[in-house]
C-alpha cells in the first residue's frame, strides 16, 4: 500500500506548509520509505522556510522541503518550472553545504521566462505610478504573466518543447516569440502605458538587453535540463512508495475562489486528486494547515483583520519581511467557520472516496498564547508547536 501526504494551506498562504512537509519528510526517513516530494501547483514564488536550528535555515522556492535530507523533488505538469530560480537556489544550497539536490520533471511542465518576470515588474510599477502605491498583486517571479498568457491563448512552451528544439537558434526564436507575447499582454490586455514607466520602456526597446536576456536564460535552461531526469507522473507513482504533495499558496487564494484577488493556480486538492484518481493501492492523508492566526500578503479579503501587535508584538518572522512586491504581511484572527467552509469545499471532491482521509495541522501556537489547543482537541505533532488533529 503506497502512502500519500497532501499538504494544503487552509487560509491565504504562509500557513507553514513547508514546516509540515518537512516533518512528513523526516517521518518518512525514519521509516525508511522510498519517498519523493511533488510540486503540483504554482511556481518558484513559494517561500517555504525550514529552520534547521541551531545550524541554519533555508527558504525553499524551487526545491522540496525534504531536500536537505536527500529526498528528491518532482515537478509535475501542473507546475511552472522557473529555470532562473532553479539555478540560483541550486547554488545557494551547495553553499549551505547541502548535497546536490535531486530533481525530476514532467516533460509537460510549463516554463516561466525572464520576460514574464519583467512584464510583472512593469505592471506593478505602472499600478504604482497610477495609484501612488503598488497593489502587491505579484511576487515578482513572473507566474502572474505566464498564467495570463496561457489564459488568453498565447503559446506556452513546455520543457518538452525546449528539449525538442534542435539548437539554440530555435530556442532563441521561441523566446523571441514569448517576448512579443509578453509585450502584447502588457499593452493590449493589461493596458500598461510603457511611456509612463520609462525604465521599462527602455528595456523593451533595447535589442542588446533583450538578446542578453535570451542568452542568459538559455544558459539557465541548459543547467536545468542537465540536472533533471524527465518522465511522467505514472513513472513516479510506479517507482516511489511514499509521495508527499507540497502545495503552494492557500485555499483563500485559489483561482476558483470567486473573488477578485486570487492567486495564479489551483491551491488545493484538485491537482493531486486528478493525478491520483485512476491509481490503485494507496492511502492519502489530506492535511490542511493553518497558523493559529490569519496571514495574507497584498490586497484582498482577510477576515478578522488586526495588527501584528494584537497577535504578539514580540514575534519575529524572518521570512515574511516587507518587500516591494508583496508589501508587508497582514494579520488577522482565525474565523473558524470561514476556514472550515473553505476546507469542506476543497475536500468535497474526495469525501466519498475512502482512499482519502482528512487531518488538520495548527502551527505557530507559541506566538499566539490566547489559543488553547485543548479547544481544538489536537494532539502534539512535533517540537515546533505544530498540532495535528
Amino acid at each position: 500500500m503506497k502512502k500519500v501526504k497532501i499538504v494544503v494551506g487552509a487560509n491565504y498562504g504562509d500557513e507553514s506548509k513547508g514546516l509540515v512537509t518537512h516533518q512528513f519528510c523526516k517521518d518518512a526517513i525514519h521509516t525508511h520509505d522510498n519517498t519523493i516530494v511533488i510540486f503540483h501547483n504554482g511556481s518558484a514564488q513559494r517561500g517555504h522556510t525550514v529552520d534547521y536550528n541551531p545550524d541554519f535555515r533555508h527558504v525553499y522556492h524551487h526545491f522540496g522541503c525534504g531536500t536537505a535530507e536527500g529526498l528528491p523533488t518532482y515537478f509535475a505538469d501542473t507546475f511552472w518550472v522557473h529555470p532562473m530560480e532553479y539555478y540560483r537556489e541550486y547554488g545557494e544550497l551547495l553553499r549551505q553545504n547541502i548535497h546536490p539536490p535531486i530533481t525530476q520533471c514532467s516533460p509537460k511542465a510549463k516554463v516561466v521566462t525572464p520576460f514574464d518576470m519583467i512584464a510583472d515588474h512593469a505592471t506593478e510599477a505602472y499600478i504604482g505610478w497610477q495609484n501612488g502605491e503598488r497593489e502587491h498583486g505579484s511576487c515578482g517571479y513572473g507566474t502572474w504573466c505566464a498564467t495570463d498568457r496561457e489564459f488568453f491563448g498565447h503559446k506556452i512552451y513546455t520543457i518538452e518543447d525546449y528539449l525538442k528544439a534542435e539548437n539554440d537558434t530555435k530556442r532563441r526564436i521561441m523566446l523571441r516569440l514569448t517576448f512579443y507575447d509578453c509585450v502584447s499582454l502588457l499593452r493590449h490586455i493589461r493596458n500598461v502605458d510603457l511611456d509612463k514607466i520609462p525604465e521599462y520602456a527602455i528595456y523593451f526597446e533595447d535589442e542588446t538587453r533583450i538578446n542578453n536576456t535570451i542568452n542568459h536564460f538559455i544558459d539557465d535552461l541548459k543547467f536545468f535540463i542537465s540536472h533533471n531526469e524527465f518522465f511522467s507522473f505514472d513513472s513516479v507513482y510506479y517507482i516511489f512508495d511514499n509521495l508527499i504533495f507540497e502545495g503552494a499558496q492557500g485555499l483563500g487564494l485559489d483561482k476558483d475562489c470567486g473573488k477578485e484577488w486570487h492567486t495564479t493556480s489551483s491551491t488545493g486538492l484538485a491537482n493531486p486528486y486528478n493525478m491520483l484518481k485512476d491509481k490503485e493501492n494507496f492511502k492519502a492523508e489530506v492535511c490542511y494547515v493553518s497558523r493559529a492566526y490569519n496571514t495574507r500578503h497584498g490586497i484582498g479579503d482577510l477576515e478578522e483583520e488586526t495588527t501584528k501587535s494584537s497577535i504578539n508584538k514580540d514575534m519575529e518572522d524572518k521570512t515574511n519581511v516587507h518587500n516591494e512586491f508583496q508589501g508587508s504581511l497582514r494579520y488577522g484572527y482565525i474565523d473558524d467557520a470561514e476556514r472550515e467552509k473553505r476546507i469542506l469545499k476543497d475536500y468535497s471532491i474526495v469525501e466519498k472516496d475512502n482512499r482519502f482521509f482528512r487531518t488538520n495541522a495548527l502551527t505557530h501556537c507559541n506566538e499566539f498564547p490566547e489559543v488553547n489547543p485543548k479547544l481544538y482537541n489536537y494532539a502534539s505533532f512535533n517540537p515546533y508547536s505544530v498540532l495535528k488533529g
